[in-house]
């Protein structure tokens, strides 16, 4: 059993480069609830306001391995988790608002109405001054695609940073194979001041912002285990990102720390600090080195 999940995996690997990290939650109050606290903890993530509740269970993912040509697949079973009815209150609301950046994705809102609420809250009472970093991270098999996009078409407005998958953009908005159309047509219609993140997996990344469009490309690797990739490419960026790095470093630090994160077994990319700086500032062009 592994302990993970998008905004989680997303911390983990923040907290291991060194950022301080709140994770605001809600655990079963058993020892599943237990667990999954003291794996954020051991690595750093705060965790004061995870909440242990009576009502609920706890969320469950599958995960069926097969040869690394094929992919994996995964079933989800995370129907009445503590989390999918867990209201977020006014002092939480507070408390996010500490923060200089807040990241949230696509899969919270897939989980219930509830789950829904407590993101619009987010967005809508976040302070101009805090930048808000949303993944799309698209899974059809908790909700459909008209429902998700009538939901991003809410949230959108509000968010500074935006990431995207290929293959969720032709799902959710319209089949577009250009990745340099794709990020303009985002940008004729969510605005100019945000950063747009196309993700491509083996192929890479494109990046617009403004009028500066450029495309990265993935870092080569063995491939131990793909869950988490993505997140780890997530937490790369922004930790360039909030380290006052240009986009082009951004994307860089997001395309080796998702090849690092394939390496290694499990959601996190579970590296000292000092192995993963070292990582992060090699000029290495196609490989990492382990």
């Amino acid at each position: 059993m592994e302990v993970g999940g998008t905004e989680a995996n997303v911390l983990v690997a923040l907290s291991l480069l060194g950022l301080k990290t709140e994770f605001i939650s809600f655990f079963p109050d058993n020892f599943l609830g237990f667990k999954a606290i003291s794996e954020l903890k051991k690595y750093g993530v705060g965790v004061e306001k995870v909440r242990l509740i009576p009502e609920g269970r706890m969320g469950l993912y599958f995960v069926e391995l097969h040869h690394r040509s094929k992919g994996i697949r995964v079933l989800y079973d995370r129907r009445d988790s503590s989390f999918s009815i867990g209201v977020l209150s006014d002092t939480d609301l507070e408390f996010i608002r500490k923060a200089k950046l807040i990241h949230l994705t696509g899969v919270t809102p897939s989980l219930s109405e509830v789950c829904k609420s407590n993101v619009i809250k987010i967005c809508t009472s976040k302070k101009d001054s805090q930048i808000l970093s949303f993944d799309i991270n698209y899974r059809k098999k908790l909700w459909g695609e008209k429902e998700c996009r009538r939901f991003l078409d809410i949230i959108l407005p509000f968010v500074d940073i935006l990431f995207v998958k290929k293959e969720d953009y032709n799902l959710l908005f319209e089949e577009e194979n250009n990745e340099e159309k794709i990020l303009y047509k985002l940008q004729k219609t969510y605005g100019k001041d945000k950063i747009y993140v196309l993700t491509q997996g083996e192929e890479g990344c494109s990046v617009l912002y403004k009028d500066e469009y450029f495309s990265q490309q993935a870092y080569n690797t063995d491939v131990v285990d793909r869950i988490g990739a993505g997140d780890a490419f997530v937490a790369g960026f922004l930790y360039g990102y909030l380290k006052g790095k240009d986009l082009k470093n951004s994307a860089k630090y997001g395309s080796l720390l998702a090849s690092i994160k394939m390496s290694i077994f499990g959601d996190f990319p579970a590296l000292d600090r000092k192995t993963l700086l070292d990582l992060l500032e090699s000029e290495n062009n196609r490989s990492v080195e382990r």
